[in-house]
């Protein structure tokens, strides 16, 4: 197993994007979040959250003779047939593997296909590298509360594994370019799915929307005079000061804050076209909106742009064949609805989409579903990403004693942290390559 320290000195975490990561590193400070400079552009970074923990070994198979054979042996009565898996043609690990997707996904093959799609294989958060004897022995040091949902959860908005903090590495990108936001100024941090710790930082935090747009007091613009009482009654609320009382000074204070960035959001988004037609669910509403803000992004006085979405019910004890089927589907057809939305806006070079997931679930079965795992299967997207490949490596899928990487009922150890994806991201995002260690200081591990 390559160290992390190794695979930065190698360069190969410079293949996960276009623009590379430095080989050089500053030592990171004590601090959470540290202080970063990042060189503004025109750039943004969805991320989706799987949340549950995605059995990703069912989404990403080998189909190669061998290695399906250990795949079909592991999973039981889990594993998909070989001949409804959906290739994907023209690729072949260093090993000589071939793979299939999940059939639910064909919009992702076919962005694969088309080279704006990639996976990355047995990613996990991690504090350094670990083997079979390490972890089995005790002196491994591990993510606090390995398989434990909140914490793995937190762990993948934060890359911080060995410690546990309400800060993200999206709130670092806010501190940096938005110091002393002023009042009226949205957050280039959106959240699509409300408070979260990625976006989270030393002095900033992100801006709520829904799949509709921006949340304020909207007043029926149809003239009446019931309509005009209560605009002039909210207005007057709002031009109303408490001066001896802090409570609703303060309240007051939030709320002419929060309705005036709401009318500067809905202004800014309120004519953009998205020629792209999306379904109904709730993930491909969400993205076209981010597409929508992405290219309102002049209007909103933002360059760079974070967005965060929760997409849940992975945690599939129980009925995972038909749950994950549907699941994989919708994730797919709006993934494919949003990269198609962004190329036809003509700001596919400015966005990279990627997803986690809580972590990966054990290879072997519970019965009818599987349980809570560590490695597991990503991916990312976008016109920067050079797609159809598969970094990493993907792992054996045999159990026990013939897998170097279980540690027991299917669990794998990752052999690619989220600190080297994310390092990548970030530097692409125009983070200075001085501070990615300071932003992830377990890359030194």
């Amino acid at each position: 197993m390559i160290s992390r320290r190794q695979f930065i000195q190698a360069g190969a975490a410079t293949s996960l994007l276009a623009t590379g990561i430095a080989p050089s590193f500053a030592l990171p400070q004590r601090r959470a979040v540290p202080a970063i400079s990042i060189r503004p552009q025109k750039k943004a970074l969805v991320f989706i959250m799987l949340d549950g923990g995605n059995d990703s070994f069912n989404m990403l198979v080998p189909t190669s003779a061998d290695a399906y054979a250990e795949y079909r042996n592991s999973r039981s009565n889990l594993a998909l047939q070989n001949d409804q898996l959906r290739p994907l043609a023209g690729f072949k690990d260093s090993q000589g593997r071939s793979f299939g997707l999940h059939e639910s996904m064909p919009e992702v093959q076919q962005l694969f296909a088309d080279k704006q799609l990639a996976f990355i294989a047995n990613i996990g958060p991690m504090i350094e590298p670990v083997t079979k004897a390490s972890y089995l022995s005790g002196e491994a040091r591990i993510p606090l509360g390995l398989l434990s949902h909140a914490d793995q959860f937190k762990h993948w908005q934060t890359s911080r594994p060995d410690i546990r903090i309400n800060q993200g590495w999206f709130g670092a990108f806010a501190d940096a370019l938005q110091p002393g936001r002023a009042a009226t100024q949205i957050s280039m941090n959106v959240s699509l799915s409300g408070s979260n710790i990625m976006q989270n930082g030393a002095s900033s935090n992100h801006y709520s929307i829904t799949d509709k747009g921006s949340i304020g007091l909207v007043v029926n613009e149809e003239a009446s005079p019931l309509n005009q009482a209560l605009l002039d009654s909210f207005e007057n609320l709002l031009n109303t000061e408490y001066h001896n009382d802090p409570f609703k000074k303060t309240y007051l204070n939030l709320t002419r804050e929060a309705q005036t960035q709401h009318e500067i959001f809905r202004s800014a988004t309120a004519n953009i076209p998205v020629p792209t037609a999306f379904s109904d669910s709730d993930l491909s509403q969400q993205l076209r909106k981010v597409a929508q803000t992405i290219k309102a992004a002049d209007s909103l006085n933002h360059q760079q742009q974070t967005f965060f979405i929760r997409y849940g019910g992975w945690d599939h004890h129980d009925e995972l064949l038909n749950n994950h089927a549907r699941m994989l589907g919708v994730l797919s057809k709006a993934l494919g609805e949003f990269q198609t939305a962004l190329n036809a806006m003509e700001i596919a070079e400015q966005v990279v989409t990627f997803t986690g997931s809580d972590f990966g679930r054990t290879l072997t079965s519970n019965g009818n579903g599987t349980d809570h795992g560590w490695g597991g299967n990503t991916l990312m997207m976008g016109a920067a990403v050079p797609g159809g490949q598969i970094f990493g490596d993907y792992p054996s899928l045999a159990l026990e004693d013939e897998n170097p990487l279980d540690v027991g009922n299917g669990v794998l150890i990752p052999t690619l942290s989220t600190d080297m994806l994310y390092a990548a991201l970030a530097n692409w995002f125009g983070v200075a390559a001085t501070d990615i260690a300071r932003l992830f200081p377990n890359l030194n591990s």
